[in-house]
């Protein structure tokens, strides 16, 4: 897509989700990421939670830190101290973003509460993370700001049970957008289906609509992905620039 087409306009009511904050810019999962998607006017952002060793909610997408400069280290293994220590950023651009540690989720909430509407994926469903992340989110506030998502059924159906009011969006692969995803899902009680956006067209869109609230697309590579997520009618999608779209009602200036 040429520079001159960017951003693209969609209606106000589809999700802008900053993937992991501006992780096309700054160390995804990062305070720098999630700052730098509220400059760039995102209101959503979507985020990866894990245990510490000692039970610590924190934010980062992999279970072994290999990607982050870390080959040796498992998330789980270590505890929150240990983990402060490190650093999250020069993986990215040791320029920019050296020593960047890793976030605590409470501490994301407490920095920008309301301001964001807050997808929490839940990566590994280690044993009481369901509801300490639902502790957490009751604690400050952000019940009604927040939509939980997940690759495990099982752990979207723990939330249900802890917290029927509480949205949910059930990230499926690729493949296994089907009718018999929809259902199972709508007769859950979750709110979203999220497939991959090279998997949306408007026929199956409209047709998973019929039976759930919303349409969620994510694995946006790049603007083709990103068109045709948004072409195929979904509400919204995860993306690492978010700052190429932008609301219709906005100035992108």
């Amino acid at each position: 897509m040429p520079r001159s087409t960017l951003p693209v306009r969609v209606p106000r009511g589809f999700r802008i989700i900053a993937h992991r904050g501006a992780s096309g810019y700054a160390p995804e999962n990062t305070m720098a990421a999630f700052q730098l998607a509220e400059r760039m006017g995102a209101t959503e952002v979507e985020l990866d939670v894990q245990f510490s060793k000692d039970k610590q909610v924190v934010i980062c997408h992999d279970p072994m830190l290999a990607r982050y400069g870390y080959p040796d280290l498992r998330l789980a293994d270590l505890n929150l101290d240990e983990l402060l220590k490190l650093d999250m950023g020069s993986w990215f651009s040791p320029y920019l973003y050296e020593g960047e540690p890793i976030v605590v989720f409470e501490a994301l909430l407490k920095q920008f509460k309301d301001r964001f509407v807050y997808h929490v994926e839940i990566k590994t469903p280690a044993e009481g993370l369901v509801g300490a992340v639902l502790d957490i989110l009751i604690a400050n506030g952000l019940r009604s700001r927040t939509i939980v998502t997940s690759f495990h059924f099982e752990a979207l159906s723990e939330v249900r049970d802890l917290t029927p009011d509480l949205k949910v969006g059930w990230l499926v692969r690729a493949g296994e957008f089907t009718p018999d995803k929809v259902d199972q899902a709508a007769a859950a009680g979750f709110f979203q289906i999220c497939p991959p956006a090279t998997e949306t067209d408007r026929e199956v869109v409209a047709s998973a609509h019929a039976r759930l609230a919303e349409v969620r697309a994510h694995s946006v590579k790049g603007a083709t992905e990103m068109m045709r997520a948004i072409d195929a009618g979904c509400d919204g999608l995860t993306i690492n620039w978010p700052d190429w779209l932008v609301h219709e009602d906005r100035n992108p200036s």
